[in-house]
């Protein structure tokens, strides 16, 4: 089987060749590990796409994450990074040490009615709240996908695919999994903040559904892109919206009609689309829900947040896939041997689940949130050779 085949038959409850492995490798790893200065992944969007589809190509993982960024005009003060508007005006420094956004000084630089502002308004970070009242949810454009294409998202998409393609001759390429970008919680944080976004499910909730309708015109405009230029896989984030943060019953009021909303428009748009779920962070009070909501398969089952594979897939009994189960942490902080002990006990938690001995069906490898970006080289060849000679 080819990468893609292998993910896409896990995807849908198959039974691969093997399991696949996809742990969640961002820029700053990405970067990183090929000695690219993170300046020019910032500055460039092709240089963003590429960290990552290379590293992927270079570890053996059937499958990668790709991020369209925004290209960022950039300089250098007094020890940190700034965003420049194209005119040259210093518009924040960027956070080096976590997300890469933008931390902006005024916040009408956030720019809720410009499409291309909204396009990658996750690579911002106000320093007020954004949506006070409902003219601010309505002022929030949409971008829809002929502005996603003169942005370049395919252009780019293909013009990197064919950097690697000739720079890694003869290597398997991953599959590439495209992003939505975030709903539910974590689409509401991205304009409020965590401690106004909390406080507004209980002052303004309203606003908040008004508001995460608007971030489902935006999830299911840039997914529906994606699935029109020949893409099946597709990620939904909402990293905020776990058990960690909400109530059960919050998630089911607020954030499951969400869900459910963009599963069905994104099936109605491809029926062969598969949809994942970034949530980490605990989340077993509400597998059922998450099954529910139509998604394809579920992840990242963050040990952190005190998920395993094994009680996950006890739990959705085959309803639909899984991906995870790894401890982020321990690919810095564990040696090769122990990564690859782990790796083969989420496995055999599938395994267990579905009542085989073999490749279980429905399940990918991965990490349990994204990939440190100190993390060990050996950690993840240790993962990736649990799945070649194990199953």
């Amino acid at each position: 089987m080819t990468a893609s085949q292998r993910i896409e038959t896990a995807l849908r409850r198959g039974i691969p060749d093997r399991v696949p492995f996809v742990p969640k490798i961002w820029v700053d790893f990405g970067a990183r590990w090929l000695g690219v200065e993170i300046e020019r992944v910032i500055q460039d969007p092709c240089t963003a796409l590429e960290v990552i589809l290379r590293t992927g190509v270079d570890f053996g993982l059937d499958g990668v994450r790709q991020f369209a960024f925004p290209a960022r005009h950039t300089a250098w003060r007094d020890g940190r990074l700034f965003e420049l508007t194209a005119a040259g005006r210093r518009i924040g420094p960027i956070d080096l040490d976590g997300g890469l956004q933008t931390q902006l000084s005024d916040v009408s630089d956030f720019g809720l009615s410009d499409p291309v502002a909204m396009t990658y308004f996750h690579y911002r970070h106000a320093p007020l709240p954004v949506l006070n009242r409902m003219a601010d949810v309505r002022a929030i454009a949409v971008p829809e996908p002929p502005l996603l294409d003169e942005l370049g998202f395919n252009r780019n998409q293909k013009e990197v695919c064919k950097r690697v393609e000739t720079s890694c001759a003869g290597r398997a390429m991953p599959a590439l999994i495209q992003d939505c970008g975030p709903i539910g919680m974590a689409f509401y944080v991205a304009f409020n903040g965590m401690n106004k976004a909390l406080l507004d499910l209980f002052d303004q909730p309203r606003l908040v559904h008004a508001a995460l309708d608007r971030g489902d015109r935006i999830a299911v405009a840039r997914g529906t892109y994606w699935l029109n230029q020949g893409y099946r896989i597709l990620r939904i984030n909402d990293s905020a919206g776990n058990m960690s943060v909400l109530s059960p019953q919050h998630w089911r009021s607020f954030i499951k009609p969400h869900f459910t909303a963009v599963a069905a428009e994104l099936h109605r748009a491809c029926p062969d689309a598969l949809l994942y779920c970034h949530i980490c962070g605990n989340v077993l009070p509400i597998l059922d829900d998450l099954v529910d909501t139509g998604l394809d398969c579920i992840g990242p089952l963050d040990p952190l947040g005190g998920m395993s594979v094994a009680e996950s897939a006890s739990v959705v009994a085959g309803r639909t896939a899984l991906m995870g189960g790894i401890n982020t942490l321990s690919f810095v902080n564990s040696d090769p041997m122990d990564v690859q002990r782990e790796a083969l006990a989420c496995i055999q938690g599938a395994r267990a689940a579905a009542g085989c001995e073999a490749v279980p069906p429905g399940f990918v490898l991965g990490s349990g949130c994204v990939m440190p970006r100190d993390a060990s080289p050996p950690n993840i060849r240790a993962a990736a050779e649990a799945v070649v000679r194990k199953t």
